[in-house]
Formats: structure tokens, sequence, C-alpha cells
């Protein structure tokens, strides 16, 4: 699972590492991890640091803890647009989730078969 958040970028995996109801959280920045740790107040956690993977940075959480986070970002939501909220205190965290949406954005409109901006 990915999960693009103001705190942070995050992908959520249940890997050969994790035991039962165990999963490993994974950032390309260890910020966005420490603003997670500290929300779920979790600050003596250990993050691994791995310089060999797509993801430098990992930790392991509990799949409630996880949905916890999850949950807790969704029932805060007060913006009406998600990418000029995290341009508000992030400008290059904003411009990398930009590409991303850029990225679906075309993918979406190889997708469709209709014109979109239509009346059909």
């Amino acid at each position: 699972m990915w999960l693009f958040t103001r705190d942070g970028f995050y992908s959520a995996v249940h890997d050969d590492f994790c035991n039962p109801g165990e999963l490993t959280v994974r950032a390309r920045i260890i910020g966005d991890l420490e603003r997670l740790l500290k929300k779920l107040h979790m600050d003596d956690a250990d993050i691994v640091v791995s310089r060999n993977s797509d993801y430098r940075y990992r930790v392991k959480l509990s799949a409630e803890q996880w949905a916890s986070y999850a949950a807790g970002e969704a029932a805060t939501i007060d913006y009406a647009n998600f990418k000029n909220w995290v341009a508000e205190d992030d400008p290059d965290r904003s411009s990398a989730y930009m590409k991303c949406w850029e990225a679906l954005y075309l993918f979406q409109e190889s997708q469709v078969d209709f014109n979109h901006w239509g009346d059909e």
C-alpha cells in the first residue's frame, strides 16, 4: 500500500521479515518515518537504514498501528486540494508528489475510451 500524506510518502508491506500482524513501513526520507512515529507516540522505535534498497528507511509496525495512522490522517482531512495543501509547507515534496499525480493522470488518459471533457 502506498500512502501520500503531508507527513510523508510511505509504502507498507508484509514482507518476508514480518511476523503475523506486522508490517514493514518504508520511506525514502528518514524524516517521513520520524513524523509517522511521532504521531504514533513511538519516538523510540528503531528505523533501519539500508543503502542498498529502493526504500532506504524502514520501520516495523503492527497492522493496527499502521491502520491507526492511516485512519487518523483520513479523519482530519480539511483541505479541498491535496497538492496545494502540501505545497504550502513543502514545495519540494509537492513537486515530487506532482510528478506522481502526472504519471497517474497520463495513465488514466491512456485508459479511457471517451472524452471526459464532454457532456456525454
